[in-house]
């Protein structure tokens, strides 16, 4: 599951360290994934009431379970089973699928608070399916920047999907258009859609992917960092007709996409110094509005949304 490290301008304890959380959110989903797929296979998924537990005597309920405060040696403290109020789960796909939406919840925790600082979420991000997408379809070692608001000059813009794995980054447009099935893409302002009525102009998305290379580009050069960069017109319900594709830019369509999904979760490449580099440089220029929690407002108060 790839990992939220910024979401549009809310703070992000990534930003904080990125070395720390970054593999501590893949010890932790790795650890709490091992408890949930043991209580499955012993019969123990379903237990209803409310009871503390210690850690290392019984396996937790998915993702739902209070986290200590982070401090030092990052103890763990006591886990708390909650009331399972979803349907019996009856496959380890259909337990899998559902620790991973409930992971989501968790990762919108981490996107949008820091030990003292957080920021106003928005719920719909709970139910955005190009998220969940982003998030479910990448393994841990590929960070995610979510349309984060970065800094330009003087100016802010809310870019595209920032992509950064073990190899490189990738800059992300999610082109999608119901109803139609095939775009035509040109040099000009406008592409053309294709749909049953006819044809109709859709803004070049190169253009907003241009931007958004230029931003990251300028980080880069400022912290001397050489690193893989492309950009991505993502569209996998849709065929491209009559197209060269520019410079470092793939256009992925649905004759494309198994194979660049597969490209992806292929990589076995562990997280790797320059791209926690990169991540951090790109982190430092991007705006970021919160305010300080209140002193009840305490980091331990992990709960499921929605």
């Amino acid at each position: 599951m790839g990992q939220l490290i910024k979401l549009l301008d809310y703070i992000s304890r990534y930003e904080t360290d990125i070395f720390q959380y970054s593999r501590q959110f893949i010890e932790l989903k790795k650890e709490n994934w091992n408890k949930t797929k043991r209580a499955f296979e012993q019969g123990r998924l379903e237990k209803k009431e409310e009871k503390e537990i210690e850690p290392e005597k019984k396996p937790q309920l998915g993702w739902r379970r209070l986290l200590s405060r982070l401090k030092g040696n990052e103890k763990h403290e006591k886990e708390l089973l909650i009331k399972n109020e979803t349907p019996p789960l009856e496959t380890i796909q259909e337990v899998k699928q559902n620790f991973l939406n409930e992971l989501i919840s968790f990762q919108l925790q981490w996107a949008s608070t820091t030990v003292q600082e957080k920021s106003f979420l928005d719920r719909t991000y709970q139910k955005d399916e190009k998220l969940k997408f982003f998030l479910q379809r990448f393994p841990d070692t590929y960070f995610i920047m979510y349309h984060p608001v970065v800094k330009v000059r003087k100016a802010t813009m809310e870019s595209e999907v920032i992509l950064i794995g073990p190899l490189g980054i990738e800059i992300i447009t999610y082109l999608e258009l119901p109803g139609s099935e095939n775009i035509l893409p040109s040099s000009d302002h406008s592409w053309h859609a294709l749909n049953k009525e006819g044809s109709y102009k859709v803004m070049n998305p190169l253009l907003s992917l241009k931007r958004t290379e230029t931003f990251v580009k300028s980080v880069l050069k400022t912290y001397e960092i050489e690193f893989p960069l492309r950009k991505v017109v993502l569209a996998p319900d849709l065929t491209f007709h009559s197209f060269q594709e520019p410079y470092d830019t793939d256009f992925v369509d649905k004759q494309r996409y198994e194979e660049w999904m597969y490209n992806k979760r292929s990589i076995t490449s562990p997280l790797k110094h320059k791209q926690l580099k990169t991540a951090e440089a790109l982190l430092k220029h991007c705006q970021t509005t919160s305010f300080k929690r209140p002193a009840w407002d305490t980091e331990e108060e992990v709960k499921e949304e929605g």
